[in-house]
């Protein structure tokens, strides 16, 4: 489909509560890499579609008991797929999940609910692929959050694939192919290790050989999907945890190691200003079961709010 620029392609009903000012809010609280960004209260991304890109303009025409959001094409390299379109946003903006459950056992929980109330419809934003997803997560393996986004920037502006609308540019993901191609020395910008760089491009060549369905994990339970990850040479249970998370918005792991959620959970459920130990972390989700994963990120968001 051709159409006159911008144009709305249509709209989406995602899965109630969904509070997409709470996402938008999230994301104006730190800095991200050039693929995401919130103009006012609208929600912007370019995406690879069919064989060309598409940037859409997202913006929410309904309520967090009644969500719609209403998707809008602001430009484009090729003629648009509406229907495919809407799949990859809501894909993306994971219009899928059912968080109510969880909602309910916060309820019983009055140290976790006093956390996750105010929160009360944000959903998480996935990848566009399972590649994205584990390409970001190796760059972030021992390393600094602030220098992991530093990474992640440059990559994603190194690959060059843009679309431009009302002054605004705004990126999609490098290709297989593109990072294949790649040589230690071109990604020596990245300022990761060598052992990453390879593990990056190796992964990239088994995949554009055919060798590594990595897609394939959208399909999969989650299970298998980790079962996959895991079974490649280079990633273990954190790398294969935070693409789950990334790809398919499965929340399986608690970072107990991470110093932000450290101190969420010092402020939050032993009332102190300070860090708490990895073993406290621990002890603090293991009681929430099967939602311990999904408890500890609501903890960390509700931190970033607080805080930024």
């Amino acid at each position: 489909m051709l159409i006159d620029l911008p144009q709305i392609v249509g709209t989406l009903s995602p899965v109630p509560p969904y509070d997409f000012s709470l996402m938008t809010n999230l994301l104006g609280r730190y800095t991200h890499p050039v693929m995401e960004f919130v103009v006012g209260h609208a929600y912007w991304r370019t995406l690879h579609h069919r064989d060309g890109l598409v940037m859409v303009r997202v913006d929410s025409i309904g309520t967090t008991e009644k969500p719609q959001l209403q998707v809008m094409v602001m430009a484009t390299t090729v003629p648009i797929h509406p229907q495919e379109l809407l799949v990859q946003v809501g894909h993306l903006l994971c219009i899928d999940i059912d968080y109510a459950p969880f909602y309910e056992f916060a309820k019983a929980h009055s140290a976790l609910w006093s956390v996750v109330e105010p929160l009360v419809g944000l959903h998480w934003l996935r990848t566009q692929s399972a590649f994205e997803a584990l390409m970001h997560t190796i760059i972030e393996q021992q390393i600094a959050w602030v220098a992991a986004q530093k990474a992640q920037r440059w990559l994603v502006e190194w690959g060059g694939h843009w679309l431009e609308a009302n002054g605004l540019r705004g990126y999609a993901f490098p290709t297989p192919v593109q990072i294949s191609s790649a040589s230690e020395e071109d990604f020596t910008p990245l300022k990761i290790t060598y052992k990453r760089m390879r593990l990056m491009i190796h992964i990239a060549q088994q995949v554009v050989r055919g060798d590594m369905p990595l897609e394939t994990i959208l399909t999969m339970p989650p299970q298998d999907a980790y079962q996959f990850l895991v079974g490649i040479k280079g990633i273990g249970h954190w790398t294969a945890s935070w693409t789950l998370q990334r790809t398919l918005a499965v929340h399986n792991f608690v970072g107990h190691n991470d110093v932000a959620l450290q101190a969420a959970v010092g402020r939050y459920f032993f009332g102190i200003e300070g860090k708490v130990s990895a073993q406290a972390v621990d002890d603090t989700f293991a009681k929430f079961g099967d939602y311990a994963a999904l408890a500890a990120n609501y903890t960390i968001m509700r931190w970033i709010f607080d805080k930024y």
